[in-house]
This record gives C-alpha cells, sequence and structure tokens, in this order.
C-alpha cells in the first residue's frame, strides 16, 4: 500500500507557496493549472492490475480472477499497445493469485485511444476475446475520461456533475452500460512518483449494465468510484484507482435456471515510466 499525504487548502495556506520541497503558485488554492498540455513527447508506460471477486448473494465467495498487463501510451499518433497479459484464477480467497495464462492474443495490441473503442471493430481481428481484455481498454479510457474531460471545470472540494456523463454506451455490439449520477471532486493535492498531483475523485451510481455474449447474458445494476492522481507538471496520470459492485442476474445457454450474484471489482494503475 502506498502512502500519500493529502494536502488541503487549510494545510496549503500555512505553508504558502511551498510544498513537499516544490515551489507552486498560490493560485492552485483557486483552480487547477489552466496553462498545461498533456506531456506526449516520449512513450510512458503503467500496468494495470484488475481483481474480480465473485459472490452470492448471501455473500458466500465462489472465486476470484486477476487481470493484469503492460500499456504503453503516446506512442506515434496517439497509439497505445498492450503487452505481457495474464488472467489467472482460483476458488480459495486467501491463496494468492497464480501467475495464470498468456493472452497471447492481446500481445502487441494497439490502437488509437479515442471513442472509437466502443465499436466492435476495435477487436474485430481477435477472434473469442475475453471480454475482461475488452474491460482493459476500457477501464483505461476511462481514467482519462475522469482525469481530464472537465479539467477546468473543477474547483477544490466542490462537487461536479455534468450530465454529459449520464449516458448509455455501447460496448462493442457486445452490450449496453448507462452511466448515472456521475460526479467528479478535486479534493487535494498529494506526491506520487515525485509529482505533485491534483486528486480527483469520481463516482457513479446505479448504473444500468446489459450484456449478450455467445454463451452468456446478464442484466444487472453498477455502482463504482475511485480517484485519480493526475501531475501538475505534465498533466499525465501518475496512478488510478476504481472499485465496483456489480449485481447480476446471468443465464447460461443451456442451463437450468439464472444465477444471480455480484462481483466486487477493484483495479490499480501504476505508472512503471
Amino acid at each position: 500500500m502506498k502512502t500519500r499525504l493529502i494536502i488541503t487548502s487549510l494545510v496549503l495556506l500555512s505553508v504558502g507557496k511551498t510544498i513537499f520541497g516544490q515551489v507552486v503558485d498560490k493560485e492552485i488554492l483557486n483552480q487547477l493549472p489552466r496553462n498545461i498540455e498533456i506531456d506526449k513527447s516520449k512513450p510512458k508506460s503503467y500496468t494495470m492490475t484488475t481483481d474480480y471477486y465473485d459472490y452470492d448473494l448471501q455473500a458466500n465467495f465462489i472465486r476470484k480472477s486477476r487481470v493484469i498487463g503492460n500499456l504503453t501510451c503516446y506512442l506515434k499518433g496517439d497509439t497505445v499497445k498492450w503487452n505481457n497479459v495474464f488472467i489467472s484464477q482460483t476458488s480459495d480467497f486467501d491463496a494468492p493469485f497464480p501467475k495464470g495464462q498468456n493472452q497471447s492474443c492481446f500481445e502487441n495490441f494497439k490502437y488509437v485511444q479515442s471513442e472509437k473503442i466502443l465499436g466492435e471493430e476495435t477487436f474485430s481481428k481477435i477472434p473469442q476475446i475475453d471480454f475482461r481484455l475488452k474491460n482493459l481498454v476500457w477501464d483505461m479510457f476511462g481514467f482519462e475520461i475522469f482525469a481530464y474531460a472537465y479539467w477546468d471545470s473543477l474547483e477544490l472540494n466542490k462537487e461536479f456533475c455534468n450530465h454529459e456523463l449520464n449516458s448509455e454506451v455501447e460496448m462493442a455490439k457486445d452490450g449496453t452500460f448507462e452511466n448515472k449520477e456521475v460526479k467528479l471532486t478535486w479534493i487535494g493535492i498529494t506526491k506520487v512518483n515525485n509529482e505533485l498531483c491534483a486528486i480527483i475523485k469520481y463516482s457513479q451510481m446505479n448504473g444500468k449494465l446489459s450484456l449478450n455474449l455467445e454463451n452468456i447474458r446478464m442484466k444487472g445494476r453498477s455502482h463504482y468510484w475511485g480517484e485519480v492522481y493526475v501531475s501538475l507538471s505534465d498533466k499525465q496520470i501518475e496512478y488510478a484507482t476504481l472499485s465496483e459492485d456489480v449485481i447480476s442476474d446471468v443465464t447460461i445457454k443451456g442451463g437450468p435456471e439464472n444465477i444471480l450474484g455480484y462481483t466486487v471489482r477493484k483495479i490499480e494503475l501504476e505508472k512503471t515510466k
């Protein structure tokens, strides 16, 4: 667990313009810096770890799985690339995750980071792709939206809501997800990877989820929340988290009855270079 000291307005006032030994403009108390752009001058690397914990409606543990992979951003033409992606699973809650199986279909998987990743053509060259691999792509895109889309509108400790974020999106023809009650809040400043960072908290409640895969159909609802840590010098994401609670009604093709349960999902995005 990384230790982070969160600096809010009261502490900032007491230390003046110096925070963690770095000199900053006092206007940071009033607004996030408007004059910085994302530094895309050279590639940056991340590791994303996503853990899924499945339970029945009586909170009895069923299984857990982990998807972990390396992501390189800011390649030529805003291209990103995935490497070394593994999926592992165990039915023992206390057991460590095994190394798992390498997802060779995702090795050197490249695409341009834009809303087009929600279309089925993004994954058209990977038949029978595991849905959790698609989630890697969409989750990173989500972190970037929460980090950048409303940067100029955020004020310290003031909740920000924009109806543009409350919408239904297609998920590569596999189903839909409807974001509801999306809220963003700039909650303070901390230091990550020797970078002074703004902490942007986000949350979404009661999102409707519908999946229609080859052998599985699912309907449910999702609550998710987390934080994105954005550098105040080069505007790059230094760290991010997501926690999600999904209640689902699952039908498996040929199965005798519906499966009712819930999944807890946790994501940690770490910058490695």
